[in-house]
């Protein structure tokens, strides 16, 4: 495992990023998603796979894209024509991510939340990592609020990462499409779907991490208090990394929303 490194590219073409995102009822969360897309430079394209069952959120998903100003969609310049919607009628993120990965024609695939910001260098950084030999990798985390509690958060976040290589869903995981498909990508669980398909990619390469931070939401934390979700969040990686079911766990983690 390293960290991201200073070395020039090996390949001098350009690999293509197809930024993948499951959407379930995330309201007006999509609209700032999408204009966070369209001001994004140097991705090939962007799928939302929506799995909304709330009527309300499924109609702001569609009218997000359609709001893009159509003079922006013919313009070369605008990533307005490269955003599209997959709808999913099977709901859960690791069925949802596989679903865009289908659809997916990038050499390099980008999982996004819905609330997660990519830095503007971010689709160069990802470019270096896997053209510098790794297979995949993800980005530091920070959290979108303010206070000493949540950059202590982000720092066990961040070190959890480095010495256990593994990345979680707010950290933008980015895997080497050959790779994705190899390991037959996310497994089909209720829940650390992220957790396990980072088991199966550690056994063909080590991670390369970003540095620079995405920004992400800190609404859990806010929502549940910082030290519950901490205890909560230890609790269900405990039980998975010891053989509890991932439905079992999905159970308590919506049961604590």
């Amino acid at each position: 495992m390293t960290d991201e490194t200073d070395r020039p590219a090996l390949n001098a073409r350009p690999s293509l990023i197809s930024i993948i995102v499951p959407i379930y009822n995330e309201g007006g969360n999509v609209v700032k998603l999408v204009e966070h897309l369209q001001r994004l430079e140097g991705f090939h394209e962007a799928i939302l796979v929506d799995a909304s069952d709330q009527p309300d959120s499924r109609a702001m998903v569609t009218n997000a894209l359609r709001a893009l100003p159509k003079s922006l969609l013919s313009s070369p310049t605008s990533n307005a024509s490269k955003i599209g919607l997959v709808a999913s009628t099977e709901s859960g993120r690791a069925a949802q991510m596989n679903l865009g990965a289908k659809s997916a024609d990038g050499d390099i695939l980008l999982f996004l939340h819905c609330d997660t910001r990519l830095p503007d260098d971010a689709m160069k950084l990802i470019r270096r990592v896997i053209e510098n030999g790794y297979g995949w990798g993800r980005f530091d985390i920070s959290l979108e609020s303010k206070g000493l509690i949540y950059r202590v958060i982000e720092r066990m976040v961040n070190l959890r990462s480095r010495v256990r290589r593994i990345g979680t869903g707010d950290q933008a995981m980015f895997i080497a499409a050959s790779l994705f498909h190899e390991c037959g990508g996310y497994p089909r669980i209720a829940l650390m779907e992220d957790i396990a398909i980072c088991k199966k990619l550690n056994r063909h390469s080590l991670p390369g991490l970003i540095k620079k931070a995405v920004v992400t939401s800190a609404r859990r934390w806010h929502n549940k208090g910082a030290l519950a979700t901490i205890l909560l969040m230890w609790k269900l990686r405990l039980l998975f990394w010891i053989g509890v079911d991932s439905n079992r766990l999905a159970r308590m983690y919506d049961d604590d929303e």
